[in-house]
């Protein structure tokens, strides 16, 4: 624990395209998971196509927004692994399938997302003023694999308390996510901030709350980012993580 940030000020943040850019390396990721589904479809003599796989990866993707934007929870990796394997018609036992979700969790260190530039010297100077938390909501990579690959990142100790959807059976803006990072730090919401590139999850589910909450498009321009169905309102919105943590000392 951080015993210099003031135990009321917290700061949340979101992973992906946030702390890291989700493209970056994505080829790698979306590689090693179609050589686990052609490995286990060999042995049933299958060989799917890789547009047979893209296809199948679409549509589970599809039915996972689906769950994420209308339900607000997130497919497990599991899930989204049986999906694709019933739309290819594999057969696969059930330590089969075990295995293979296994390997599409594994596939983030195989690609590895690139840290956002400048976030290891923020987080380190924000870590002197507020208490840290994370709030991301999952897909392949469940909330397990993402900690180990902070902590090769190095950033992970900066973090007390973590809201991965996968393991609290909620996803963004639920206010589950965001009272259970204020409650693990003790934060008061009307004195803490939440950092993310969405406004249709990050920033919704911030303010409904009463915290406060920066936009951060360093991976994504505005309009990407800017979801025409929310009146959510970012306090700020930032381009880097140098200006992120500008904003966020000037508000101690």
């Amino acid at each position: 624990m951080n015993t210099k940030a003031p135990k009321y000020n917290m700061v949340s943040v979101d992973f992906w395209d946030t702390l890291v850019r989700a493209d970056s390396n994505g080829e790698k990721r979306t590689e090693a998971r179609m050589n686990a589904i052609r490995t286990v479809s060999r042995r049933y003599e299958m060989e799917p196509t890789n547009e047979a796989i893209r296809n199948a990866r679409e549509h589970v993707s599809r039915t996972f927004d689906e769950e994420w934007f209308g339900r607000q929870r997130t497919m497990t990796t599991r899930e989204l692994v049986q999906g694709m394997l019933d739309l290819l018609a594999i057969p696969a036992k059930p330590a089969e399938v075990d295995d293979l979700t296994e390997a599409f969790r594994e596939s983030l260190f195989l690609g590895p997302p690139e840290p956002a530039p400048g976030v290891k010297e923020a987080l380190a100077n924000i870590s002197l003023y507020y208490r840290l938390a994370i709030i991301s909501d999952t897909m392949f990579s469940p909330g397990s694999v993402i900690r180990r690959y902070l902590d090769q990142l190095d950033i992970l100790h900066h973090f007390e308390a973590f809201a991965f959807s996968d393991e609290l059976g909620v996803s963004k803006p639920n206010r589950k996510a965001y009272e259970t990072v204020l409650s693990e730090t003790g934060a008061d919401a009307g004195r803490s901030w939440h950092v993310g590139d969405m406004l249709r999850t990050d920033i919704t589910g911030a303010k409904a709350l009463g915290m406060q909450a920066i936009l951060y498009t360093g991976f994504a321009d505005k309009k990407k980012s800017i979801d025409s169905s929310t009146e959510a309102t970012p306090d700020y919105e930032c381009t880097s993580w140098e200006n992120v943590a500008d904003i966020l000392i000037s508000e101690v």
